[in-house]
């Protein structure tokens, strides 16, 4: 065997470096998917609010849970603690949680009206509200400040209670207050009188602050937050107001049992992210669906013996959302692997026909002196053996070592099983071709006889496509977005079918590319044969005869890599033209400007925006989130808008465009004004054969829809109104040049600087925050592909796209060495009868270029047809990240299309080019082909 390795050291390193790449490709694939999945689940619990990326429960200490002392001993410190550590104790694997992070105590069941001097009110009519806690641990996590923490005395007759409690720095500045002062609570028979002792920070850098769970599980225990209470009635305006916290001893806990709603104990514990596995988010929702069952929540209450547990929902909820964006991807990155795996595996395969086209006189003398196809197969797998397990195992060991953790086991299998592949490759192969005595005058280029087997088989193969493209195109290979879909559902990744479409069809267009080939050829050289000189009569005959130039499992893997690349460039074009399509639906144009509290813009504003760096046109209009159309819907989307300038914005960006005429009036101003609205709207108006009014503040106009669109830049979603501001005018005469039509919102288009709209919005609104108030549509389209998830998807499979294609080049090679030998044969005994050596290069060129040639088209073709075949059942919105309401769907990109064949055309013309300028140069008069 190492002799045998010594005559053709070349060979053998060639085929060890083929099986160390495609191994580690084998094994890094799988782990580097884990590693994405990890990051994602990561980032999606980083993502969520704190509620939501906790093990939550609380318990009810209300009133009608049982008796005063019963609810007194269930608020003390030492039963929280004892519940708060049977809680933990209940949790397994793979639930861990994080130690010493946690936050557990007792809390107002609801915020109560909180009512003092200085306390601020936004909206005079809404008194703030506190929540008061008594939150265990806050010693020791806090530094005072100013004044003390409180004490456990509460003093006082029930009902009209004083306790002392203590705020954050936060809270203190923003509710205006300092120790010494206090507020009552109302939500008791008289009032609770809360006392503030001192003001506390947290302990630590701002950073520590920032990602601890134990300050932020309860939301206004660090700074009060601002309520919106939303208007009760249409053009109503909203009021807000502030809900703070207040934090008591623990040991005063019990003073909450006298409120109106009781008290309520809360048990958060963060999640140990390091420990969790992006696979393992299934098992944990189910573990926490497991603790609210029956028997478990059962035993958990008597071991914790505060009543009944009820766990909060935002963690599985965050872990759902979070499973099905996995369970949507997965399936599309399993149609680039199954086609690289295809590809890898072909070419593992064509590995082996060079050695066995140059051994072929000896293992066919091995045959003749007696030797069994077991003992040659062994003899032949003992020597691919000794070089492919080595360099498998040195691949597999690279991508273990280069990875960041992941199940090693899927990993292995698909190392094992390239080099399973490789080894087996050449001894099965010599089988195959050795299990008969092969005559020495018999011709490798004869035609067979068809074979039944060989057309069942075909059949068989085109059946299965057909099944894969109606099974893709009924239940689709990414679900429905929201994770039903038969490929993307639930279930991990769905049927294998319609993930294996993609393959099959490029597998039916090689079997037609195989039958239709020999004819077509055949012609050709009829063709050929009434024209003087023999070159392209002798190139086609041998074409034709026999295309063994580029053998049938060649032909396969090339057009199986072209299909994978031209359909995994189609699916990275539609991903980022739904990201596109998504982002300008969010924002209206390439630039939104809004103001501050929907205040008008100032004069000249739209002009000097026009000048702005990077704008190319402006339209500015006046936009009304609460309008009302009388009888059929309220909370509408209102723009009244400039009909000119916008109708060229809409024509720009292909958004439900229209002409400005449609919406302008004639000379009778008093029937109802014509309008562009969504099509749920002008259903319910008859699509225009009914008028209402449209209610806006200090506005009131009856309208028809003489437009109906889907979609429209001034309205992000939900039902749409847009009116012209000048028809109103007309109609209203009262209404030109009031704050009733003074536009608050402007769209620009262009390539439009973010800074220096800020900047000039920052001029006009000091005081505003215009980080918030200018939206760029670059920025949002960022924003789809800013999940670890997502992006580790859309890099893996550019990734298995482009090896796919580096496969593609490598089976050129190969087949190319393949037919080297008899190549060489060939033009040698033509050189004998006067062949020159630019006609041996043509006859090269005119033998294989019409099959490569054949086969780019063919991938071509079969990448165009997987857009109106396969387009219907892929939504891509999942990879893409855009809202669920749009659909992302395939793209018929050109680049994607032409591309790949194209580069497959000119790698095979400068291979034949360079084959044929290494073989012309040799005058070798001898006519045998030389075997090694």
């Amino acid at each position: 065997m190492w002799a045998r390795l010594r005559a053709a050291p070349g060979g053998a390193l060639a085929f060890g470096a083929l099986v160390l790449v495609t191994a580690w490709l084998a094994a890094a694939l799988p782990l580097a998917w884990d590693a994405s999945s990890d990051a994602g689940l990561r980032a999606a619990l980083e993502r969520a609010r704190p509620a939501d990326r906790m093990l939550s429960a609380t318990a009810s200490a209300a009133p009608d849970t049982g008796g005063t002392g019963q609810l007194r001993t269930r608020v003390s410190p030492r039963r929280v603690e004892r519940a708060d550590t049977a809680l933990r104790r209940a949790v397994r694997a793979p639930l861990r949680l994080a130690d010493g992070e946690g936050a557990y105590g007792v809390h107002t069941a609801t915020p109560a009206e909180a009512s003092g001097a200085g306390l601020p009110r936004p909206s005079p009519g809404l008194p703030p509200k506190a929540t008061v806690t008594a939150q265990a641990r806050l010693a020791e996590r806090s530094r005072v400040v100013r004044g003390r923490l409180p004490r456990p005395k509460v003093t006082g007759r029930q009902g009209r209670q004083h306790l002392e409690a203590a705020v954050s720095t936060a809270t203190a500045r923003r509710m205006r207050l300092a120790p010494g002062d206090s507020f009552r609570l109302r939500g008791v028979p008289d009032a609770m009188t809360v006392r503030v002792t001192g003001v506390f920070t947290p302990r630590g850098s701002a950073g520590q602050t920032a990602d601890s769970p134990f300050w932020h599980a309860e939301p206004t225990l660090l700074r009060p937050s601002l309520v919106t209470v939303p208007p009760t009635s249409p053009g109503g305006t909203k009021e807000t107001y502030w809900h703070f916290t207040a934090v008591i001893h623990p040991e005063a806990a019990s003073a909450l049992l006298t409120l109106r709603d009781g008290a309520e104990l809360y048990f958060h514990h963060p999640l140990d992210t390091s420990a969790l596995a992006g696979r393992q988010a299934g098992a944990v929702r189910r573990q926490m669906a497991e603790l609210s069952a029956s028997g478990a929540t059962a035993r958990l209450r008597t071991a914790a013996g505060v009543g009944r547990l009820t766990f909060g929902t935002g963690l599985p909820e965050t872990l759902a959302a979070y499973e099905r964006e996995s369970d949507a991807v997965q399936p599309l990155l399993l149609t680039a692997a199954v086609g690289l795996a295809t590809t890898a595996g072909t070419v593992l395969l064509l590995a082996a026909a060079p050695a066995a086209e140059r051994r072929r006189a000896e293992l066919a003398l091995l045959r003749a002196r007696g030797i069994s196809l077991p003992g040659l197969a062994g003899r032949l797998l003992a020597e691919t053996a000794l070089v492919a397990v080595p360099t498998g195992a040195a691949g597999t060991a690279a991508a273990l070592w280069t990875s960041d953790g992941g199940r090693t086991g899927w990993a292995l299998a698909a190392a094992g099983a390239v080099t399973v592949t490789a080894a087996l490759a050449l001894p099965l192969r010599a089988v195959v071709a050795h299990r008969r005595p092969v005559p020495p005058t018999a011709r490798p280029d004869a035609p067979g006889r068809r074979s039944r087997r060989r057309t069942v088989a075909e059949l068989t193969v085109c059946v299965l496509a057909a099944g894969a493209v109606a099974a893709l195109r009924q239940g689709g290979a990414a679900g429905d977005g929201d994770g039903t879909g038969a490929g993307g559902g639930g279930n991990g990744g769905g049927d294998l079918l319609p993930v294996l479409a993609p393959v099959l069809s490029a597998l039916v267009a090689a079997l037609l590319l195989m039958r239709c080939c020999p004819p077509l050829l055949r012609l050709l050289t009829r063709l050929a044969a009434r024209r003087r000189g023999p070159v392209a009569f002798l190139g086609l005959a041998r074409a034709a005869r026999a295309p063994s130039a580029v053998p049938g499992p060649a032909l396969w893997a090339l057009l199986v890599a072209v299909t994978v690349a031209s359909f995994g460039g189609m699916v990275l074009a539609g991903v980022a033209d739904g990201r596109d399509a998504a982002a300008l639906g969010a924002v209206g144009a390439d630039a939104r400007l809004a103001t501050p509290g929907s205040a008008d813009l100032p004069p000249g504003f739209a002009r000097k925006a026009a000048r702005a760096a990077g704008v190319e046109q402006v339209t500015a209009y006046r936009a009304h989130d609460g309008g009302d159309l009388a009888g059929v819907a309220d909370a509408v989307t209102v723009a009244l808008v400039d009909a000119p300038g916008y109708a060229r914005l809409t024509r720009r960006n292909g958004q439900g465009d229209f002409p400005a005429a449609a919406l302008t009036p004639g000379r009778d101003t008093t029937g109802p004004l014509p309008a562009l609205m969504s099509p749920d709207l002008a259903r319910k108006l008859g699509n225009g054969s009914r008028y209402t009014d449209l209610v806006l503040p200090g506005l009131q106009i009856p309208v028809r829809p003489a437009l109906v669109r889907d979609a429209t830049p001034a309205a992000q979603q939900g039902p749409f109104v847009v009116v012209s501001r000048e028809a109103v005018a007309r109609a209203r005469p009262d209404t030109r040049g009031t704050a009733l039509l003074a536009p608050n919102t402007l769209l620009a288009d262009g390539h439009p600087d973010g800074t220096a709209l800020r900047r000039l919005l920052a001029e006009a609104f000091p005081k505003a925050d215009t980080a918030t108030l200018v939206t760029l549509r670059t920025t949002e389209r960022a924003r789809y592909a800013d999940t670890a998830l997502k992006t580790g998807a859309e890099r893996l499979y550019r990734l298995a796209a482009l090896s796919a294609a580096g496969y593609s080049a490598l089976a050129v090679v190969l087949c190319l060495l393949h037919t080297a030998p008899e190549r060489r044969a060939l033009l040698t005994r033509l050189r004998t009868l006067g062949l020159t050596r630019r006609q041996g290069t043509g006859l090269l060129l005119l033998e294989s270029l019409p099959l490569y040639a054949l086969t780019a088209a063919a991938g071509a073709v079969t990448s165009l047809a997987a857009v109106p075949l396969l387009g219907p059942g892929i939504d891509l919105r999942a990879l893409a990240g855009t809202p669920g309401t749009l659909p992302v769907r395939l793209t018929a990109d050109t680049a994607s299309l032409l591309l790949p064949p194209l580069a497959l055309l000119v790698l095979a013309g400068c291979g034949l080019l360079l084959q044929a300028r290494l073989t012309g140069g040799t005058a070798d008069l001898r006519t045998e082909t030389q075997e090694l």
